[in-house]
C-alpha cells in the first residue's frame, strides 16, 4: 500500500482516502471480498452520534475511523505492520520481517524535529504533517531518553534494540489528536449530488414548500444549485428538480399489485410510494392514486446501515 501523508492508503486495487464516506468505502469493501477479508464495523449504538464508527481490516491491520455525524473516513491507522507492505514515492519502506524502525523512518521522511515521549506509557511519537508514527520503548533494552523542551524528547539506542514501530497514522492536520475538518474528494461524488442545507418555507403556519440546496460534482469543479419541491406536485415535478431517484420503493410487499388490472375480482389497493435519494438523504413520499408528493423525510445514515 502507498502512503500518502494527509490523504490516505492506496494501491492496484484499492483506495482508503481521507473524507470518503462510510457508504462507499463498506461497497468497496464487499467489491474486494476475496483481498479484504475478516472485516469488523464497530459503533455505538447508545451514543451513535457522539462516538466514532469503526472499520477493522484484521487481516491487514489497517483500522478506518469514520466521524459519527458526518460519517466521512477522517483517520486511518495501521497497528499491525507484519501484515501488510508500505510503500512511500514508489520505494518499499516497510514489509512483513523487516517492519520499518525508527532510523528507517528518519531516512524516508526527514527527521525535522525530535519526537513526542510520553514517560508514563513510554511511547515516542514522531510526527510529520498527516502522518505520525507510534514507538514504544518499554520492551526495548539500552534506550536512554535525553531531556528536551517539553514532551519533545529524544532517544538514543543502538542498533539491535531500537524500538520497532507498532503504529502509524494518516491524518488531516499537524496532529493525531488535532484533527482538521475533512471534505469530501471530488472522486468520492461519483457524479451525484450532496445535500448542505434543507430548508422550509411556511404560510399560514403551514409548511408549503421545501429548498433544497445540493453540491454537485461538475466536470471541472463542485457548483451549488438550489431546488424547491411542495407539496402536492406531481411526480414528474419532483422528477424535473431533484432528477431521478438512487431507488424506489413501494409502501406494499407487493410491488407488482399496481400493474393489476382494473377488473372488481382483481381490483385491490394501489401501494403508496416514495423515491430515495440516498447521496441526498432525502425520502420523497407519493399517494399511489393521485401520484402528487404528499411527505418529505430526511435522514442520517447511521452506523448499523449504510443503504
Amino acid at each position: 500500500m502507498y502512503v500518502l501523508p494527509q490523504e490516505g492508503l492506496k494501491n492496484e486495487n484499492i483506495e482508503f482516502i481521507l473524507g470518503t464516506p462510510l457508504n462507499q468505502v463498506l461497497t468497496l469493501i464487499q467489491q474486494n471480498a476475496r483481498i479484504l477479508t475478516n472485516v469488523e464495523l464497530m459503533y455505538s449504538r447508545k451514543d451513535p452520534l457522539g462516538r466514532d464508527i469503526c472499520a477493522y481490516l484484521g487481516n491487514d491491520g489497517i483500522r478506518l475511523v469514520f466521524h459519527p455525524v458526518t460519517q466521512l473516513l477522517r483517520l486511518i491507522e495501521v497497528d499491525n505492520l507484519s501484515q501488510i507492505v508500505l510503500k512511500y514515492k514508489e520505494k518499499i519502506f516497510s514489509e512483513p520481517g523487516a517492519e520499518v524502525s525508527m532510523d528507517k523512518v528518519d531516512e524516508f521522511f526527514g527527521s525535522t524535529h525530535p519526537g513526542a515521549y510520553d514517560d508514563k506509557q513510554k511511547i515516542c511519537v514522531k510526527s510529520w504533517r498527516g502522518l505520525s508514527f507510534c514507538f514504544p520503548t518499554a520492551e526495548s533494552a539500552n534506550v536512554e531518553v535525553t531531556p528536551g523542551f517539553g514532551p519533545l524528547r529524544s532517544l538514543k539506542f543502538d542498533s539491535a534494540t531500537q524500538p520497532r514501530l507498532t503504529k502509524m497514522s494518516i491524518f488531516k492536520g499537524t496532529a493525531v489528536g488535532k484533527n482538521e475538518e475533512v471534505t469530501m474528494p471530488l472522486a468520492a461524488y461519483c457524479g451525484q449530488n450532496r445535500t448542505i442545507l434543507v430548508s422550509c418555507a411556511r404560510k399560514n403556519g403551514k409548511i408549503t414548500d421545501g429548498n433544497v440546496t445540493s453540491r454537485i460534482n461538475g466536470e471541472l469543479e463542485l457548483v451549488k444549485v438550489m431546488r424547491t419541491i411542495s407539496f402536492g406536485d406531481s411526480v414528474a415535478r419532483v422528477l424535473s428538480a431533484l432528477g431521478a431517484p438512487s431507488k424506489v420503493f413501494y409502501k406494499s410487499e407487493d410491488k407488482m399489485s399496481i400493474h393489476r388490472g382494473g377488473c372488481k375480482e382483481t381490483l385491490s389497493p394501489q401501494p403508496h410510494f416514495f423515491f430515495n435519494y440516498f447521496s441526498m438523504g432525502l425520502v420523497s413520499f407519493f399517494f399511489s392514486i393521485s401520484f402528487i408528493l404528499s411527505r418529505l423525510g430526511l435522514y442520517s445514515k447511521l452506523g448499523y446501515g449504510y443503504d
